[in-house]
């Protein structure tokens, strides 16, 4: 009984030490690496490479070291929102750089001309194989969407808590019974 609880209770640091880890990973790799962020990927305009809900860790760098081909996020013209497109030409007028950029998935030939200043930075990639692996993780900005709505909120934090918070009231209530029972033993002995 004491080994099963002992397994159950190193089981459950294991688990939160790990969510704390995972969750952290988002937090603190932006405060290590100041100049990179994570973005979630709110339109299918760069499909198929980058699929709605994507979450993308964009490295921050200079504008002089963009080359076209590559995908960058940029401000939109009123700084709100964010945009990640593939950079396809990269021009030069009167000591300034601008990106011409297109989403892959964009069949007209709709492009953005972005200045330097509206650059946020790149995703970057790995070649393997000969094909691009960009830096991102599927799907999971799908779950910081739910997470900021009230249902999610409570389903995926408060929920979970709760639950822990229980579990190990329940353990340490088991404990204290088997302590108590071991007393009387010894007692009566």
């Amino acid at each position: 009984m004491v080994k099963k609880m002992y397994r159950n209770n190193i089981l459950n640091i294991l688990l939160v030490v790990t969510a704390i880890l995972f969750i952290l990973s988002f937090v603190l790799l932006p405060i290590i690496d100041s100049s990179s962020h994570w973005y979630v990927v709110t339109s299918g305009s760069m499909e198929p490479v980058l699929k709605t809900g994507d979450v993308l860790y964009i490295s921050k760098v200079d504008a002089d070291k963009i080359k076209a081909g590559e995908i960058i996020t940029f401000y939109s013209n009123d700084r709100k929102i964010t945009i990640t497109h593939r950079c396809i030409e990269v021009l030069h007028q009167d000591n300034k750089t601008f990106f011409r950029t297109k989403g892959d998935a964009n069949e007209n030939n709709v492009t953005f001309l972005v200045p330097q200043n509206a650059l946020v930075g790149r995703v970057p990639n790995a070649k393997i194989f000969g094909h691009a692996i960009y830096a991102k993780i599927p799907r999971l900005g799908y779950l910081s969407y739910f997470i900021h709505t009230k249902i999610g909120f409570f389903l995926l934090i408060l929920l979970p808590g709760y639950l822990l918070i229980g579990m190990e009231t329940y353990n340490i209530f088991n404990i204290l019974q088997e302590d108590k029972k071991d007393e009387k033993k010894s007692d009566s002995l």
